[in-house]
């Protein structure tokens, strides 16, 4: 039809976005490169020892798995908590603890930031501390959840996104996105607006708000096993599962949320490009990247740490290519 023109600058034409390739500036560490079963290496403190590297252990059935710090060898580093690998005790600085939650490196404070849990209380008692490469913990703080649909904000069990601090590295509170609640501080059910739980870095409280505005509603709850964001254009992406255990291109796929305007689709396509392994990624940050782990084998890209600006970038154009942003 005459005076009919094609619009080619909209989001309609995008291309979808390539997940970007891993950080090149990241330094070499021991362990670095292995794709063992269940455990993945991680650089060791960023302010310490060069090419040390601290090793975790990933899946539901890994959440009392002593921590180890390595040297560049490969050989346990055996000063403070470090001894004979780190225990769930240890870390918390109390008796009292069971299981890991979370893991924060900060490359500012030079620090790991540990997140653990007391399973005796209902709701569960979350402990925040410290540790440094030393292997001297500062223990922080702790409270009670608000209610038990918390439980376990933690992407091993699939009830957390990844923990972050509020102000980016160095800056603000940590903070963990969970979407089992009806919203804020309340128990599981419609319309799972979520949970952005905060907590205060100085002394261990916690607090709560709605993760998605009103207007967004569902009638189930999309479980997470880590998370990407919240971006400067506030997007999150969870991560969920893959198409296939075995066939890189067939990609996986998660949910992906405009945190401010409530748009969101629970079932977007990660492209075979999205760091894989044989089972699915739980995500974590990093001092400033992001890791892909894996409780079977990491394959390919998901061996490698990921620049968490181009991270971010590349969720906010997949908001763009979905019609999110």
């Amino acid at each position: 039809m005459a005076g009919l023109t094609a619009n080619i600058v909209t989001s309609r034409n995008k291309a979808y976005p390539l997940f970007p390739n891993p950080d090149p500036s990241l330094g070499v560490y021991s362990g670095m490169g292995n794709n063992a079963s269940a455990y993945y290496y991680l650089p060791g403190f960023p302010g310490g020892t060069a090419g040390r590297s601290i090793r975790l252990k990933y899946g539901s059935s890994n959440l009392t798995t002593n921590v180890y710090q390595y040297d560049a060898d490969l050989t346990a580093i055996t000063d403070g908590v470090w001894d004979g690998g780190m225990t769930v005790d240890e870390a918390s600085g109390s008796a009292n603890t069971t299981r890991w939650q979370q893991f924060f490196m900060d490359e500012t404070d030079n620090l790991l930031y540990v997140l653990t849990a007391n399973e005796s209380t209902s709701p569960y008692t979350l402990y925040l501390s410290s540790v440094n490469e030393a292997g001297s913990v500062t223990a922080i703080g702790n409270a009670q959840l608000g209610n038990a649909s918390m439980n376990n904000p933690t992407p091993l069990v699939y009830n957390g996104g990844s923990m972050y601090r509020a102000g980016g590295d160095g800056s603000g509170n940590l903070q963990i996105p969970i979407f089992n609640t009806a919203g804020g501080n309340a128990a599981a059910a419609t319309p799972y607006r979520g949970c952005l739980l905060t907590i205060n870095i100085s002394d261990g409280s916690l607090s709560y708000a709605n993760l998605l505005p009103s207007g967004y509603a569902s009638t189930q709850v999309n479980y997470e096993y880590g998370s990407i964001g919240p971006t400067a254009n506030n997007m999150l992406l969870s991560t969920y599962s893959f198409w296939s255990s075995t066939a890189a291109n067939d990609g996986g796929y998660g949910a992906l949320y405009n945190l401010s305007t409530g748009k969101a689709n629970a079932l977007v396509h990660l492209s075979g490009e999205f760091p894989w392994g044989n089972s699915t990624p739980y995500v974590i940050r990093w001092a400033k990247r992001y890791y892909f782990t894996s409780y079977a084998l990491p394959r390919f890209k998901a061996i490698g740490g990921f620049s968490e600006e181009e991270c971010h970038a590349w969720v906010d154009n997949l908001a763009v290519y979905y019609g999110l942003l």
